[in-house]
């Protein structure tokens, strides 16, 4: 039997092949000749070429898999194993440092998810829906009813999820400001089927932030707004028939985009 090429005169010790050693251990045979490849063991072999594993090997996978297990790769791995006391200390504290912030990331991926799920599964039913949930909500709310949009559904709650309270009340503060641009435009006697109106609503479905809105699902949202009246009661505080004049530019809108307004979907 050789070890590094050199014969080895103890033969007392019982001896496992890798297959034994791998269950052992509990790792692949793969992962042991791996580990072998990058210096971390360095198994006997038999005349016959076969890797034999020693309780002095034992002992140095334990080591190698206490230290797999705190994150440690194969370079910093036999770093560890070569290097003296502080040495090994000060990369010790480094892996902590680094496990610390890797702890912190995943608390917030956990979080996300939490509320992920939980806007997910949230349906209001009939009049709660105003007293629980925030007007821009209900809006969604009122599409996924309608319309069934539960690929849109997960992508709002993908959004709501990502995003701040800073960061959403950003986007609602940004929405009314193109609804007030939109009020003015009507006040003006601004032509809805015109380039102009054609730009604020673009920009209005734009600032829909909670999902993407195609043109189709504009005119779907732009005709709900004239007949729910709890939209319709949202836009006229910007301008008496903003609503009705939306929806003309919607529409005009949707055309433009190639979207035929008899037969648009919420798609």
């Amino acid at each position: 039997m050789t070890r590094d090429n050199d014969y080895e005169s103890d033969y007392s010790q019982p001896l496992l092949s890798i297959g034994e050693i791998a269950q052992l251990m509990r790792v692949s045979q793969r992962m042991l000749r791996h580990w072998e490849a990058a210096g971390l063991i360095s198994p006997m072999r038999s005349q016959s070429g076969y890797r034999q594993y020693s309780e002095e090997d034992i002992a140095h996978l334990e080591r190698v898999l206490i230290y797999r297990k705190m994150g440690f790769n194969a370079q910093q791995i036999k770093a560890l194993l070569n290097s003296k006391t502080p040495l090994a200390l000060e990369e010790l504290r480094g892996q902590r440092s680094h496990m610390k912030k890797k702890i912190h990331l995943l608390e917030e991926t956990v979080c996300c998810l939490d509320r992920l799920v939980a806007i997910a599964e949230v349906k209001p039913q009939d009049g709660q829906a105003m007293t629980i949930i925030k007007e821009a909500d209900q809006q969604l709310y009122e599409a996924q009813e309608r319309w069934g949009a539960s690929q849109q559904w997960l992508e709002y709650a993908e959004r709501k999820a990502s995003r701040t309270s800073e960061q959403q009340k950003q986007d609602m503060d940004h929405l009314e400001k193109v609804e007030t641009k939109l009020g003015q435009a009507k006040r003006n006697g601004l032509d809805p089927t015109g380039d102009k109106a054609f730009e604020l609503i673009e920009e209005h479905r734009q600032a829909l932030a909670w999902f993407h809105v195609t043109p189709s699902m504009h005119l779907m949202l732009g005709r709900m707004y004239v007949a729910d009246q709890r939209f319709n009661r949202h836009y006229e505080q910007f301008e008496p028939g903003l609503a009705e004049w939306m929806l003309t530019a919607i529409e005009s809108a949707a055309r433009a985009h190639g979207v035929d307004p008899a037969t648009a979907q919420w798609e």
